[in-house]
C-alpha cells in the first residue's frame, strides 16, 4: 500500500513539474514575444522615414492627372449629350438615364482621386485604435494577476515581471498614439491646404463625428480639382489659342466644376436622409426613456431603488442634451453645404452659357482662371464650424452616438 502511495505521489510530482515547465515556458515565450514586439516597434520607428504631409500631398496630385484625364473626357461626353436629351423617352435615352451615368462616373473620378488616400487614414486610426484597446485589456489583467504574483520565483511570473510587460505595452501603445497624432497632423495640414486653419482639439471634434469622413473626403477633393485646373490652364497655353483645344479643355473643366455640385449635394442628402433622421430617432428615444423611467421613480417606494431612477435619469437626460447638440452640428454644417453649393451652382450656370456663346479661347481661359478663387471660395464656406469640446466626457459622448447614427 505504502508503495502505491509513494508511487502516486512520484507520478504526481512528475506530471506537476512538466506542468508547470512547460506553463513557466509559455509564460516566458509570451513575454519574450511581447518584448520583441515592443522592440520591433521601436526600431521600425527610429528606422523608418515616413513621407511628408506634402511629399504624399504631391504624390497624390501628380497621380490625379493620369487617372482622372480620360474620365473628364468621358464626362464631357455626357455633359454633350444632356443639353440635346429629351427630359424622357420610351425609346433611347434621356436625361435621367444620362444623369445616372455622369452620377456613377462621378462616383468613380471620386474613388480615383481620394479613395485610397482616405481608407489608408481610416484603415490606420482603426488600427491603431484597436491595439490600444486590446494592449489596455491586457495591461488590466496583469494588474490583476499580479496581485497575487510572488516576489521572487522561478516557477511562476513575479511582481517585478508583471510591471515590465506593463511597461511594454504602455510603451507600445505611446508610440500608437504618436502615429495617430501624426495622422492628424496631416488631416489638419490638409485643411490648412485649402485655406481652412483647424486647431488640433478641432480635428478631434471633426473626427468624433458621423460624418468626419465626409468633409475629409470633399476637402481632399476640392484640393485636387485646383490641381487639375491648373493643368488645364497649362494645356489651354500651350494650344496657341486654338479654340477647338481650348473648347474641348474647358469641357473637361466643366465637368469639375458639375463635379462639385454633385458631391456637395450627395453631403446634403447624406445629412437629410440619414445624418438627422437617425439623431432624431435617438433623441425621441432619449425622451421616451427619460418620460418611462420618472414614472417608474414616481412609482418606487424604496428610497435605494429611487436613486438608481434618479441617476438613470441624469444619464437619459446627459444623452438628450448631446443628442441635440450633435444634431444642431449638422444642421449647421449641411446649411454651410448648402450655401456652398448655391455659389458652385451659380458659377456652373455662367459657365454653361460662356462655353455655349464664346468664340475666343482666351475667354474660356480667363473664365477658368476666376474659378480657381471659386474653388477657394467654397472650401471655406462649405467646412462646418466646429466647436472644440468643453471636457472628455461630452467628446465619449459624440463618439458613442456616432456609432450608433452608423
Amino acid at each position: 500500500m505504502k508503495r502505491l502511495v509513494y508511487l502516486n505521489v512520484f507520478l504526481f510530482s512528475t506530471l506537476y513539474a512538466d506542468w508547470t515547465s512547460d506553463l513557466l515556458h509559455k509564460s516566458s515565450e509570451f513575454y519574450d514575444e511581447t518584448r520583441e514586439k515592443t522592440i520591433q516597434i521601436y526600431e521600425d520607428t527610429l528606422k523608418s522615414k515616413p513621407l511628408s504631409h506634402e511629399e504624399r500631398r504631391q504624390q497624390r496630385l501628380n497621380q490625379a492627372w493620369g487617372q482622372v484625364s480620360p474620365e473628364l473626357e468621358e464626362g464631357k461626353h455626357y455633359i454633350d449629350k444632356l443639353a440635346y436629351a429629351p427630359d424622357s423617352t420610351w425609346f433611347g435615352e434621356d436625361k435621367a438615364d444620362i444623369r445616372e451615368d455622369l452620377d456613377a462616373l462621378f462616383d468613380r473620378i471620386v474613388d480615383g482621386l481620394v479613395g485610397s488616400d482616405l481608407m489608408v487614414y481610416k484603415k490606420q486610426m482603426a488600427t491603431l485604435k484597436e491595439e490600444i484597446k486590446e494592449n489596455n485589456a491586457k495591461i488590466l489583467t496583469y494588474r490583476e494577476r499580479r496581485i497575487g504574483a510572488p516576489e521572487q520565483s522561478t516557477l511562476y511570473t513575479t511582481k517585478r515581471e508583471y510591471d515590465e510587460k506593463i511597461k511594454d505595452l504602455k510603451d507600445e501603445n505611446a508610440i500608437h498614439r504618436n502615429e495617430m497624432r501624426m495622422i492628424k497632423e496631416s488631416l489638419q495640414q490638409s485643411f490648412s491646404d485649402i485655406g481652412v486653419d483647424l486647431s488640433m482639439t478641432q480635428v478631434d471634434v471633426l473626427l468624433s463625428r458621423v460624418d468626419g469622413d465626409d468633409i475629409i473626403q470633399i476637402s481632399l477633393v476640392m484640393d485636387t480639382l485646383k490641381y487639375i485646373t491648373d493643368q488645364i490652364l497649362h494645356l489651354m497655353q500651350e494650344s496657341n489659342e486654338a479654340l477647338g483645344q481650348a473648347k474641348k479643355y474647358y469641357g473637361m473643366h466643366q465637368v469639375l466644376l458639375e463635379l462639385v455640385v454633385y458631391i456637395q449635394q450627395k453631403y446634403i442628402d447624406k445629412c437629410n436622409h440619414t445624418y438627422i433622421p437617425k439623431i432624431n430617432r435617438i433623441i425621441t428615444n432619449a425622451q421616451e426613456m427619460i418620460t418611462q423611467t420618472q414614472r417608474l421613480k414616481a412609482q418606487e417606494e424604496d428610497p435605494r431603488r429611487a436613486a438608481i431612477y434618479a441617476n438613470n435619469i441624469k444619464a437619459q437626460e446627459w444623452t438628450l442634451k448631446v443628442a441635440k447638440r450633435y444634431r444642431e452640428d449638422l444642421i449647421r454644417s449641411r446649411d454651410k453645404m448648402i450655401e456652398a453649393k448655391r455659389v458652385a451652382l451659380a458659377n456652373l450656370k455662367v459657365s454653361q452659357n460662356t462655353y455655349q456663346t464664346v468664340s475666343l479661347s482666351a475667354d474660356l481661359y480667363d473664365l477658368i482662371s476666376q474659378s480657381q478663387e471659386m474653388f477657394t471660395q467654397i472650401s471655406r464656406i462649405q467646412v462646418p464650424d466646429i466647436v472644440p469640446f468643453e471636457n472628455l466626457q461630452l467628446q465619449r459622448k459624440y463618439q458613442e452616438l456616432t456609432e450608433q447614427i452608423r
